[in-house]
C-alpha cells in the first residue's frame, strides 16, 4: 500500500514549521552545553539536573495528558468555533487548578527533604517554569495544524535564552540562571500565545463549572495515567542514579542524556504534526492507517537509523567537542543509548498515534505499567552495581520493551479488523 502523499500536505507543512523549533533544539544545545559545563562543572549541571527530573513529576500532574486528549478534540472540532472556546477554557482552568495543587505540594516536600530546602529557589524557578510551559496553549495550535505562529515564538524565545546563558552564567556559581532562564522562557512563551489567540481567534474567558472540569479530568484518567508512566520513567532514573550515587555522576548521566536528548528531537516535528491527522482519518479507516504507520516506521527507521548509526560512531568525538572531560564515560554512555530516540519514535507510531487514537487507552496504559515495573525492577540493581552505565543500559531495555509491546498490541487490534 502506497503513502498518498497528497493527503498529507498539511502534515509537512506542519513538519517543516515544528523543523525549525527542533533544529533550534539541535543547535542551541550544542552550543550552550559546553560553555554550562565547563563553567558550573558537573556537579552543579547535576544538581540541577536532578531538581529538573524531580520538578518535572508536577509536569505530568498539570498537563494531565491534554497535549493528546485536547488534540484530539480539537482536530475532531475544528469548525465549531463555540466549542473550542470553551475547550480552551475548561483546558486552561483545569491547568490552573491542578498547577495550585502542584504548588501546594512542592512546599509542604520543600519542608520535609533536605535537599529541596537548601536550594528552594532552584527547584522553585524550576516548578513555575513547568508551570508556564504547560498553560501555554501549545495543543491548540497543534490540534488546528496551524503552527506557524507557535514555531516562530519557540525560536525566538529560545535564541533569547540561549543569549542569556552566555550573559548570565560567569562563574561557577551562577548554576542557579540555569533555573531562571526557562522559567523567563516559560512565561513569555505562556503571555504571548494567549494573547495571541485572544486577538487571533477571538476567545474569551467564559465561566466555566467546576462540575465541567471535574468531568475533563475523569474523561481524561487512563490518557494521564499513562503520561504518569511516562515521566515517571523518563525521571525515574535520574532520580535512582542521585539518590544512590552523587551530583557529579548524575551531572556526567546527564551529560550524555542530553546528547541523547537532543537526537530525541529530531523526530518531534513528524510526530507532532502527524497526531492531530491521524485523529481525523483513522475514523474511516484503522486498517489504512495501521499500514501507512507501518510504511512510515521503515523509512523513518532507514533514515533515522542512519543518523543515529552515526552518533554511535562519532561518541567519542563528540563528547571531546562538548565536554573536554570525562570523556571516555561519557562516550560510553552515549553508545549504550544512542538507538533509544528508534525505540520511541517507533513506539510513539504505534502507541500514541494509533493505539491511542483508536480509543485504546486502557491496553496502551497496561503496556505502559508493564514497562514501568519492569524498569523498576531492573533500574536498581544495574545503578547500585553500575552506575551511570546501569543506568542506561535499564532505559535502553526499558524501551525496547515498549516498542515490542506497543507494536504487538496494535498490530493485533488491526488483525481483529479483518476477522
Amino acid at each position: 500500500m502506497r503513502i498518498n502523499i497528497s493527503e498529507y500536505k498539511q502534515v509537512i507543512l506542519n513538519f517543516i514549521n515544528l523543523a525549525f523549533v527542533q533544529a533550534a533544539n539541535l543547535l542551541l544545545p550544542l552550543i550552550t552545553i559546553p560553555y554550562v559545563i565547563r563553567t558550573v562543572g558537573f556537579e552543579n549541571f547535576g544538581l540541577v539536573a536532578f531538581a529538573t527530573s524531580i520538578v518535572n513529576y508536577f509536569s505530568v500532574l498539570i498537563n494531565y495528558g491534554f497535549n493528546l486528549t485536547a488534540t484530539k478534540a480539537v482536530s475532531q472540532n475544528r469548525n465549531d468555533n463555540h466549542y473550542l472556546n470553551k475547550l480552551f477554557c475548561t483546558v486552561t482552568y483545569s491547568k490552573v487548578l491542578l498547577s495550585f495543587i502542584s504548588i501546594l505540594i512542592f512546599l509542604v516536600l520543600s519542608i520535609l527533604i533536605v535537599s529541596i530546602k537548601n536550594n528552594f529557589y532552584v527547584y522553585l524557578y524550576l516548578l513555575l517554569s513547568i508551570i508556564f510551559t504547560n498553560l501555554s496553549p501549545d495543543w491548540f495550535f497543534q490540534g488546528i495544524q496551524q503552527l506557524k505562529f507557535l514555531t516562530y515564538l519557540n525560536l525566538s524565545l529560545k535564541i533569547i535564552s540561549t543569549i542569556l546563558t552566555f550573559f548570565l552564567i560567569k562563574v561557577t556559581s551562577d548554576y542557579y540562571y540555569l533555573a531562571i532562564i526557562p522559567f523567563i522562557n516559560s512565561f513569555f512563551l505562556f503571555a504571548i500565545s494567549h494573547l495571541y489567540i485572544q486577538i487571533k481567534h477571538k476567545f474569551r474567558y467564559l465561566r466555566v463549572d467546576l462540575s465541567s472540569i471535574f468531568k475533563e479530568l475523569y474523561q481524561g484518567r487512563f490518557i494521564f495515567l499513562s503520561q504518569v508512566k511516562i515521566t515517571f520513567f523518563n525521571n525515574f532514573n535520574t532520580v535512582v542514579l542521585g539518590f544512590l550515587t552523587d551530583n557529579k555522576i548524575v551531572g556526567i548521566f546527564s551529560s550524555a542524556d542530553k546528547i541523547i536528548k537532543v537526537f530525541s528531537s529530531i523526530q518531534v516535528p513528524i510526530v507532532t504534526a502527524l497526531f492531530p491527522h491521524i485523529a481525523m482519518k483513522i475514523k474511516n479507516s484503522r486498517e489504512t492507517v495501521f499500514y501507512e504507520l507501518k510504511k512510515i516506521a521503515v523509512y523513518g527507521s532507514v533514515l533515522y537509523g542512519g543518523i543515529l548509526i552515526i552518533l554511535f560512531i562519532l561518541a567519542p568525538w563528540i563528547s571531546q567537542i562538548m565536554f573536554g572531560a570525562e570523556v571516555d564515560q561519557i562516550a560510553l554512555l552515549i553508545r549504550i543509548m544512542s538507538f533509544i530516540p528508534l525505540f520511541i519514535f517507533i513506539n510513539n507510531l504505534f502507541g500514541t498515534q494509533y493505539l491511542l487514537n483508536t480509543g485504546l487507552e486502557k491496553k496502551f496504559l497496561i503496556n505502559l505499567i508493564i514497562a514501568a515495573l519492569l524498569n523498576v525492577v531492573i533500574i536498581f540493581p544495574l545503578t547500585y552495581y553500575f552506575k551511570a552505565i546501569g543506568t542506561s543500559f535499564s532505559i535502553f531495555i526499558t524501551e525496547l520493551f515498549v516498542l515490542i509491546s506497543m507494536y504487538n498490541s496494535a498490530k493485533k487490534v488491526n488483525a481483529t479488523l479483518k476477522i
